[in-house]
């Protein structure tokens, strides 16, 4: 019998669900290579294992509220047409500059608006979860590793002191008597954070009906992984301080581990129950009452508006040029007199498959980096994660400031950051960096980004190169700072002078 009323029911919604079929095949044929990327990145990291559950959980949720979505009169929304054409645009500038969040983040957002644009607002609002949930699906977090690493390290000290126990932070390096701890990327505890904020969000919407109680839920399920992981590596110096330190280094695995994650999701789930609420429950049993604007609404005209931006972005992005410079290097153009390190310098950038790469000292003892790419490739670009101003395995972030170099001549000052780095053998550096575009100077990463896109779909081409600058700290911080400001304000514009574009 339920099967009997189920497939009527589908049979009377044939031509809406045979309309969304047509769109999600399209959405995943033009963006199929973005769904693979995105799915490789779920597989290859142990952050975004959890993302491939999130659409089907989605699905489960909006299920449920089957019954009461088709008892509202479905009412296409022809304003959601503007987010729609929004997300093709990110998706473009993505494309174009191979920023991965921007295309991962759209074509997720396209699949929450186009519920919207297909059914209105009203059947929007009863499917609000699940539309946002779909949000978790985007391989997003681990660009907050280094701001957690920071907290981490605030957190441990502030512990330690509480406690009465000696302690001395440089950095992420932190020294008790019995010896230094680091807090590296894999004690910044993201993917705690990650799983924590995914369980949160389902666990206050299923529990709870009253708006604060959920948002106060999920503030705290976003809260506890943090705090929990400043004791983590609170507890690993602890067992180094009262017992031994060789026993620090294997409690710090075996506490990082299941056990660890066991705890914090069971503290998530008694604090869960407090103050519970019975939620909404949808009729079992029956036939589900149809309302008969799903059967008589005229569904083509919205399709065809919500098909048409994706199949314009497919064909801009198939008729974007990649490159249309080449990127050369005038080694002769040298601020003053140079002494080649070859390699051989105490620091140097660590940047993927650049095109050229020149590194040298000049008299005065700044030593200088440029390193240039033709193009914007996965594992050839300018800006990626996978590139680095320093090798992390000898250094270690300490902290960044952005400065202003103004040009003598020049209208426009270069915004450039100054970061402070750190080795555990206690020798510290400043590096002064900035990227360089035949349009732009500047050290904003995403600023560099959005240029080098809109260079591409304009057919300017992709090509830009890194300038980075670095000396030693020897006594003081600010004699360094000094020093290093001061040969960047004079030859800035003469290393710049020797990338040539074609």
């Amino acid at each position: 019998m339920a099967a009997t009323l189920f497939a009527k029911n589908i049979n009377r919604l044939r031509t809406p669900i045979a309309w969304c079929l047509l769109w999600v095949l399209l959405w995943g044929v033009v963006f199929r290579d973005t769904l693979a990327s995105v799915y490789t990145v779920w597989m290859n990291s142990n952050t975004y294992t959890h993302c491939i559950f999130v659409v089907p959980i989605a699905l489960y949720f909006a299920y449920q509220r089957r019954s009461l979505v088709l008892s509202l009169s479905p009412k296409p929304s022809y304003f959601a047409l503007i987010p729609m054409l929004a997300l093709q645009g990110l998706w473009l500038v993505g494309f174009a500059a191979d920023i991965e969040v921007f295309k991962h983040a759209s074509i997720f957002g396209m699949l929450s608006t186009s519920v919207v644009m297909f059914f209105g607002w009203r059947i929007a609002k009863v499917l609000w979860f699940p539309l946002i949930f779909i949000v978790f699906a985007i391989p997003i977090g681990e660009e907050l590793v280094p701001l957690f690493q920071l907290i981490t390290a605030d957190l441990t000290v502030f512990f330690l002191q509480m406690s009465g126990i000696a302690v001395y932070r440089d950095g992420l390096f932190i020294t008790i008597p019995e010896g230094m701890f680091e807090v590296a990327e894999a004690c910044s505890g993201i993917r705690f954070f990650v799983a924590c904020v995914v369980m949160g969000a389902i666990i206050a919407y299923t529990n709870y009906r009253s708006v604060w109680k959920r948002v106060a839920f999920f503030v705290f399920s976003a809260m506890l992984p943090i705090v929990a992981n400043g004791l983590r590596a609170y507890g690993t110096i602890l067992v180094a301080h009262l017992v031994d330190i060789k026993y620090a280094h294997g409690a710090d695995h075996l506490v990082y581990g299941w056990g660890f994650f066991a705890f914090v999701v069971l503290l998530l789930v008694l604090f869960s129950r407090l103050g519970a609420q019975v939620t909404h429950e949808e009729p079992s049993g029956g036939t589900i009452a149809i309302n008969p604007r799903w059967v008589n609404a005229r569904w083509y005209p919205v399709a065809m508006l919500a098909i048409a931006p994706m199949l314009i972005s497919g064909f801009l992005a198939d008729s974007a040029v990649s490159n249309t410079q080449q990127l050369s290097i005038d080694t002769l153009s040298q601020p003053g007199k140079t002494v080649y390190v070859n390699g051989k310098a105490d620091w140097c950038p660590v940047f993927s498959s650049p095109t050229f790469e020149h590194l040298g000292v000049s008299t005065n003892g700044v030593d200088y980096y440029i390193g240039g790419y033709n193009a914007n490739k996965p594992g050839a670009e300018l800006i990626s994660e996978q590139n680095r101003l320093f090798d992390i395995e000898k250094w270690r972030y300490n902290g960044d400031q952005m400065i202003t170099l103004p040009q003598h001549g020049q209208k426009t000052p270069i915004r450039a950051t100054l970061l402070e780095i750190g080795a555990s053998n206690g020798i510290k550096r400043l590096v002064l960096f900035w990227y360089y575009l035949p349009n732009i100077s500047s050290s904003n990463s995403l600023h560099i980004k959005l240029s080098q896109a809109f260079n591409i779909l304009l057919q300017r081409g992709a090509a830009g190169t890194v300038i980075a600058l670095s000396v030693p700290i020897e006594t003081d911080l600010e004699p360094a700072k000094h020093k290093l400001r001061s040969f960047a304000e004079n030859h800035a514009k003469q290393l710049e002078s020797m990338v040539l574009f074609n």
